[in-house]
């Protein structure tokens, strides 16, 4: 699998390995959530999960291609409205 990171992706000053962590960990995980950000035309899933450690509740958006790629271009600390998005988006 490759991960690729957009320059937009650290507009936030989050570490990269933050954002790994909260996919990794994710609390909620909203596929094809929005209408498409980035070059590749895919719709982008959200994750939201936290910071390694764990003072930050971060919002990832990335662009997951299949079978190997994903696009991260978006990080920072989870919104309200983001938040709100994916409560309705899951079923957890």
């Amino acid at each position: 699998m490759a991960i690729r990171w957009a320059d937009s992706a650290e507009k936030h000053g989050i570490a990269r390995e933050d954002a790994l962590n909260a996919i990794l960990n994710q609390i909620y995980h909203v596929e094809q959530f929005d209408e498409p950000r980035v070059e590749s035309g895919v719709r982008p899933d959200l994750f939201i999960g936290p910071s390694r450690d764990r003072r930050m509740i971060l919002e990832v958006m990335a662009a997951i291609t299949p079978p190997n790629d994903i696009l991260v271009f978006h990080v920072m600390e989870a919104r309200r409205k983001i938040l709100d998005i994916a409560e309705r988006g899951t079923t957890e």
